[in-house]
């Protein structure tokens, strides 16, 4: 890194704690540059710094804090937010949630024909996912035109927020899973990304962004009941963030995780990202004074959850320590 470009991750935590809508992200891995896990060690000690400025909120500064592999240039959603240098200096984004209305639509078709397989089930998600974006870049359009700017994408991720009927994980209870994480939820979580990708790619020839399915443990009801219980685990995420379109995100962790352990999952999380050609991101809080099973609370769109356990090991993680670069992959033996 620059000393420019640590100056200013070093200024991530104070922003972060002093403000109220500032949010801040950092790319830390590309398919084509590899993965620094030098900045991978400076953005573990970074999150547990803004964790532990604002320990009296559950550590909500590393809620606003993002780390990404492969960010897209257009991202609308916070807090993962990115105006690259290849986009206009203003533009108007849209981004289109509304996990509600697909599980709704999928409840329709279930109760109207019972014989409906996965094949047909991906055939609604996608009508319902082009509905939306169609509907979201007419608002958007007209958003820009009447502020005299360029209209940029629509970002159709499917986002949940702490509330009933508005959850990601009630769609997979909808299509017969027991509950979010059990087996089968990366089967679906892959259809149900592939279904809405394609639904908004047919709708509009300015989709962009990240456009998926976000999994966010704290932001999501259903998901945050299946980390309570013990369905969803840290390393069954970490599995299903290989099929989604962001990551760990929202997710809390023991407040005496260390910096060097944060950067591990960080890493884990950014080859995800990096060996299959998409974006992935982590989103962790260390919650300070909080153990695994606790409840964390940030209220509002950030919701609340459980803190879920660390596999620590039994020893000490010296792994990131090692720094350098983890060479990008290989892309011409792809065959």
């Amino acid at each position: 890194m620059s000393k420019g470009d640590q100056a200013l991750i070093e200024a991530i935590p104070q922003a972060l704690t002093e403000t109220q809508r500032i949010c801040s992200s950092v790319n830390v891995a590309s398919t084509r540059a590899g993965i620094n896990m030098d900045a991978i060690l400076k953005m573990g000690q970074i999150i547990k710094q803004a964790a532990e400025l604002t320990a009296d909120d559950d550590g909500l500064a590393a809620a606003k804090l993002v780390v990404f592999a492969n960010i897209p240039q257009d991202v609308p959603f916070m807090a993962g937010a990115y105006l690259g240098i290849g986009e206009a200096d203003a533009v108007v984004s849209v981004g289109v949630s509304g996990p509600g209305v697909v599980k709704a639509a999928l409840e329709k078709a279930l109760a109207e024909d019972e014989n409906m397989d996965l094949s047909r089930a991906a055939d609604v998600i996608k009508q319902t996912a082009a509905r939306l974006t169609r509907a979201g870049e007419l608002v958007g359009r007209e958003v820009a035109q009447l502020l005299n700017l360029p209209f940029g994408i629509v970002d159709l991720s499917l986002a949940p927020t702490p509330n009933r009927n508005d959850s990601v994980g009630e769609i997979f209870e909808a299509i017969g899973l027991p509950a979010f994480g059990a087996p089968g939820s990366t089967a679906f979580l892959s259809m149900l990304n592939d279904a809405v990708k394609k639904g908004g790619a047919f709708a509009s020839s300015h989709v962009g962004g990240l456009s998926g399915a976000f999994i966010p443990v704290c932001e999501d009801l259903t998901i945050a009941e299946s980390a309570a219980n013990g369905t969803l685990s840290l390393e069954k995420l970490e599995a299903m963030t290989a099929v989604c379109s962001v990551g760990l995100d929202m997710v809390a962790i023991p407040g005496d995780t260390s910096a060097e352990m944060i950067s591990a999952i960080i890493a884990d999380e950014m080859a995800i990202g990096v060996i299959n050609k998409k974006t992935t991101a982590a989103r962790l809080i260390p919650a300070p004074g909080k153990k695994a099973g606790d409840i964390v609370r940030f209220g509002g769109l950030l919701g609340e959850g459980p803190v879920m356990s660390v596999n620590m090991g039994s020893h000490e993680n010296r792994f990131v320590r090692l720094g350098g670069r983890i060479p990008a992959p290989i892309q011409s033996l792809v065959n």
